[in-house]
């Protein structure tokens, strides 16, 4: 009888989870949203649960199976509702400074203080259009700013390839007092990988000022579901002592991104310092 007991009750409790379900998969008042333990994020309805398995019909690809295993959450929420944001950030778009060839997703922006002085805006206006700009804090209360615009344009081309154009365009004229002192750089991309691995090469030349071309080889290296090794090298063509390299770590959070390692160059290692710390901090608007 007791064992007759248990039975009854273990099979009560999944008829009541799959009718659960099932009221949810019927009704799709609700729409799923599914974060995956590599940072990616599926919307849609789910089709099917199986023991390992669940089959999503997302919004954008249609059918896709999931392992349970890869799944790190699931969300449901009203379909005229914006949905949860915080979700795991997977900025593929830039490394430390440097731009990627991948872009944001439309709607997409966030925040990005460099060193306490330094702030910076970036919005997604379609999925192959990035505004960005920014401006330091101090110039910026001395009402003398140091600010930088930077308009991005990039499309993916193939499986795992990408290519990008961009303008930056950087002025310290108010500061220095040099209505000559800004620079517009044009630059072009190109990015191998995914948003989990990949590498960038950067090539540019100011555009008003002439000089020689400029490099930068950036990778970037997911090592965990919330961290990931990264590099940034900027390699000038006129002069390879100036040469600047680094190296570092990015911490993933719900909304909340921190880049942190050591830059350096020749000179620098040469007077016996290994490199200068970099952190900066990013918020997800």
């Amino acid at each position: 009888m007791k064992q007759f007991l248990i039975i009854f009750l273990l099979s009560l409790t999944g008829y009541i989870c799959n009718a659960q379900m099932s009221k949810r998969i019927d009704g799709q008042k609700e729409t799923v949203e599914v974060i995956m333990k590599n940072g990616d994020i599926l919307r849609g309805s789910i089709l099917s649960v199986a023991d390992s398995t669940i089959i999503l019909s997302s919004l954008t690809l249609g059918p896709v199976t999931m392992r349970k295993s890869d799944i790190l959450e699931t969300k449901y929420f009203k379909e005229n509702n914006a949905g949860n944001r915080q979700v795991y950030i997977n900025l593929a778009s830039r490394y430390f400074f440097s731009p990627s060839a991948i872009n944001m997703k439309k709607g997409d922006a966030y925040y990005q203080n460099t060193m306490l002085f330094f702030n910076s805006f970036n919005y997604a206006l379609t999925d192959n259009f990035t505004l960005g700009g920014g401006v330091e804090i101090i110039t910026l209360l001395a009402r003398k700013p140091v600010f930088f615009i930077n308009p991005k344009l990039s499309y993916s081309v193939g499986k795992n390839m990408h290519v990008g154009v961009g303008v930056l365009y950087f002025d310290v004229s108010l500061t220095s007092g040099n209505s000559n002192a800004h620079f517009l750089l044009g630059y072009g991309n190109f990015t191998f990988g995914n948003n989990d691995h990949n590498v960038t090469v950067n090539l540019g030349s100011d555009l008003e000022h002439g000089g020689s071309p400029m490099m930068t080889l950036c990778g970037f290296t997911r090592v965990g579901a919330k961290f990931g090794l990264l590099t940034e090298n900027w390699l000038l063509t006129s002069n390879i002592d100036y040469n600047i390299f680094s190296f570092g770590g990015r911490v993933i959070g719900r909304k909340n991104l921190y880049d942190f390692g050591l830059i350096t160059n020749t000179s620098i290692f040469n007077s016996g310092i290994t490199g200068i710390p970099f952190i900066s901090y990013t918020l997800r608007i």
